[in-house]
């Protein structure tokens, strides 16, 4: 049997090696995670010698308490420091307030207090730290938060170099945060992350009424208790203006909390996605909620862009959104990968609200020929300049009825790639009176065999024509070699076949 003192010795003899080698190297990063260095290993680095090399410290799974911690804080030759990493150790409010003491770690910027037993005290203390001069982002989810109140508070105001504030997965309920936000802790933050605690109705009014939650742009609170009354004075508040991301996921309001939060979560997406008069919302899950609550948003009415590829919504949520009266400037509308089909085509084709629209995406929307009979025939064609039915079924059938479409006369660019048409289709388009305007025509990935490659050869219109597009199409290597000699092919820009 191996006697204990003999593996603590040895176990010792490991761990003085293991940091003097780690010393040596001079790396600016020093990686002691999961070597359960503990408290002895932890007094031992900090008096091991010169660690002014030292730019960060990763300590995480090391059975370190709070006296290791306040050796590691009386460690002058830390200097340097710049990120502290004390993750799922047993570290309380006297290690974290010998960090918010320390004089030694003057250029500490990040410390990283996952998973320990740090409560109030050591959490404000942290805050409000004069020591820390330049702590910018910590990290205390999986702590004791909100356990034990408290009854006195440290002194001063928060650290004004803090920006981000974990607090996830704590125990955050409203009394806490009302006493958290009297005391200014929130006031230098621009990111602070609530999410899994225990806050009601009043924590979330406390929030919305405090003005020393007016920077932050990032708020969490996800799986918390939050109702309607809460979710409605979010929404409303006027100290979250600076607001861009609010995360509200798994709590308890209704309808009237879900509309309020929709409101605000479509005017925090509008205000990131903006960009001049372009408002890009693609992959946003807006859902038919979305659209509806989108349509009734002012600033809807200085957009000249609009896309919303990949945003769930079928004919229903596109009813909403053509509704609206703002869409007055609108010239670009882009529906691609949302599933509205012949049905959404006929509801844009009525629709006056989108007098001055000049290109339209419907690139995998599930219409068909009759979609296209519809949206040619609509309100909006004769201004139309650039239109894409690309992925969609429409076939020889739509694109006769595209090539025979007085209101498509003034189109530029026409994108039909994977829509099903043949010879047949291009023919059509080739000897359309009113397509003679392209200058991009793409039809790629269709069925087109030598017979349109003929047709287009044939043409006497496309004068105009600078990009085509014939890739994947049933055309063979000794058809190519046919096109050199079709004398329009000569002076296009991008030919791709």
């Amino acid at each position: 049997m191996n006697d204990p003192h003999t593996q603590r010795g040895n176990r010792d003899q490991y761990l003085v090696g293991l940091i003097r080698d780690k010393l040596a190297a001079q790396e600016p990063l020093l990686d002691l995670r999961h070597e359960s260095i503990g408290d002895a290993g932890l007094v031992f680095l900090a008096r091991a010698g010169d660690l002014s090399h030292v730019k960060s410290i990763d300590l995480g799974w090391n059975e370190i308490t709070s006296a290791g911690v306040k050796a590691l804080a009386q460690a002058a030759s830390l200097k340097n420091l710049k990120h502290l990493i004390l993750d799922s150790n047993k570290i309380g409010d006297a290690g974290a307030s010998a960090l918010a003491d320390s004089p030694c770690l003057p250029q500490l910027k990040t410390i990283e207090l996952t998973n320990n037993r740090v409560g109030d005290e050591g959490a404000l203390r942290l805050v409000k730290s004069r020591s820390l001069g330049k702590l910018e982002f910590l990290e205390l989810e999986l702590n004791r938060v909100g356990k034990t109140p408290l009854t006195k508070f440290p002194d001063g105001p928060a650290n004004t170099s803090l920006r981000k504030l974990n607090l996830k997965r704590n125990r955050v309920g409203n009394a806490t945060l009302a006493d958290w936000a009297r005391t200014g802790a929130f006031a230098p933050l621009n990111h602070l992350n609530l999410g899994w605690n225990v806050i009601g109705d009043e924590g979330a009014k406390t929030l919305a009424n405090s003005p020393t939650v007016s920077g932050l742009n990032y708020l969490g609170l996800d799986s918390n208790s939050i109702r309607n009354e809460g979710a409605l004075a979010l929404a409303n508040s006027k100290n979250l203006g600076a607001l861009v991301h609010l995360f509200m996921g798994d709590n308890d309001f209704g309808l009237q909390g879900e509309q309020a939060l929709q409101e605000l979560h479509l005017s925090l997406l509008i205000k990131r996605k903006l960009s001049g008069a372009t408002l890009n919302l693609n992959g946003q899950r807006l859902g038919h909620k979305g659209l509806r609550t989108l349509a009734a948003t002012k600033a809807l009415g200085n957009v000249e862009t609009l896309t919303l590829r990949n945003n769930h919504f079928d004919h229903k949520g596109l009813k909403f959104l053509l509704d609206s009266s703002h869409l007055g400037k609108v010239t670009s509308l882009n529906l691609m990968g949302n599933p509205v089909g012949n049905k959404g085509a006929v509801i844009l084709a009525d629709s006056g609200n989108l007098a001055e629209l000049t290109a339209l995406n419907m690139e995998n929307t599930r219409i068909t020929a009759i979609g296209a009979l519809a949206l040619v025939r609509g309100k909006g064609g004769p201004i139309l300049r650039e239109l894409n039915f690309s992925n969609n079924n429409i076939g020889d059938k739509g694109a006769k009825i595209l090539a025979r479409s007085e209101n498509l006369s003034n189109l530029k660019s026409l994108r039909l790639w994977n829509a099903g048409i043949g010879d047949t289709g291009l023919l059509a388009i080739a000897q359309s009176p009113y397509l003679s305007n392209l200058t991009e025509l793409r039809v790629n990935g269709n069925s087109i065999r030598p017979a349109g490659l003929a047709a287009l050869a044939d043409s006497k219109n496309f004068s105009s024509l600078k990009q085509l597009d014939l890739r994947r199409n049933k055309i063979t290597e000794a058809d190519l070699l046919l096109m050199p000699q079709i004398e329009k092919l000569k002076t296009l820009e991008v030919f791709r076949f």
